[in-house]
């Protein structure tokens, strides 16, 4: 599912991290005992010299270090919320190392800077990073997880000269004139055919008996100049549907919290920031709750679910 590459070495971790992303999901221990997954979010990797807080060339031992402490744990799947790199197309090649060494699936997310590449290379970035869709969804346990493509309508994500890109640029200068926060170059928008998508999905779980988890790159609440451009038309699709118990993201490495309705909004710390400390967790869903174990920046949470 990546791109070919001339070196065999290249080869194997290509082939090694997307038979990871591929392989059969399987489920770990009874479902009433309930079951961990692992998070990261942002690493954001690159070879290059750190700019204020970020310390790229960090993000490699970073990971590395959170990968063996998840394959400590049994842990049902892992997944990095988007930012894999932060520039350069080679990037992939070695912060995709550490994955490799992982015993656990990751699903990766598409985040705004993993599309930072030249723009012959745009369309390939969810296959590099060996994903079966740019959007989807899967069952575990009782729980349906959304998987979001947060960078649907952006500036970034899409080759200069394509419709997509210049449909985005129209509705950027859209909500610059409504003089919204988040009206900016590095946040994107849900498209109405995935948001449709999106409502169709949370009412199929409910109907099956599902609660459901959301993962996304970019937050919609609380309000924050990293939310989604059309953060309120998520929400108000969020509103219809009651079994909808969180949203987890990265994007903004200062981390966040909020609850809105009921629902948990939970903003990962950036990986890629300070030179000497780290962030990622575990959660544990166990009965009415989720039970997040922060390490380094990230804080720990206790999360009840509304009935």
């Amino acid at each position: 599912m990546m791109l070919a590459r001339t070196s065999s070495r290249r080869a194997f971790l290509k082939t090694a991290i997307t038979a990871a992303a591929t392989a059969p999901f399987i489920s770990r221990g009874a479902e009433s005992d309930g079951f961990e997954i692992g998070l990261v979010a942002d690493a954001q990797y690159a070879d290059v010299e750190a700019k204020g807080t970020r310390f790229y060339r960090q993000s490699i031992g970073k990971l590395g270090a959170a990968v063996d402490h998840f394959n400590g744990r049994d842990l049902a799947f892992c997944v990095h919320l988007g930012d894999l790199i932060d520039r350069e197309w080679k990037s992939f090649d070695e912060i995709t190392q550490p994955l490799v060494r992982s015993r656990h699936r990751w699903h990766q997310l598409l985040g705004n800077h993993d599309f930072d590449v030249i723009d012959e290379l745009k369309s390939g970035v969810p296959k590099r990073l060996g994903m079966p869709w740019r959007y989807g969804s899967f069952v575990h346990g009782q729980f349906r997880f959304v998987v979001l493509d947060t960078n649907d309508v952006s500036t970034y994500a899409h080759a200069a000269g394509t419709a997509e890109r210049s449909a985005a640029e129209r509705e950027l200068a859209s909500v610059k004139e409504c003089k919204l926060r988040q009206a900016q170059p590095w946040n994107g928008a849900i498209g109405t055919t995935q948001l449709a998508w999106l409502d169709r999905t949370c009412a199929e779980a409910r109907a099956a008996g599902q609660k459901v988890i959301i993962f996304a790159h970019h937050p919609v609440f609380p309000d924050n100049e990293h939310n989604l451009w059309n953060a309120a038309d998520v929400l108000t699709t969020l509103d219809r549907h009651p079994h909808v118990v969180a949203w987890l993201n990265g994007h903004n490495h200062a981390g966040n919290y909020g609850e809105r309705n009921g629902v948990h909004f939970v903003t990962m710390h950036g990986m890629v920031e300070t030179a000497d400390t780290t962030a990622f967790a575990t959660a544990s869903f166990i009965g009415d709750r989720m039970s997040i174990t922060g390490h380094g920046r990230e804080p720990s949470r206790e999360l009840k679910f509304r009935a």
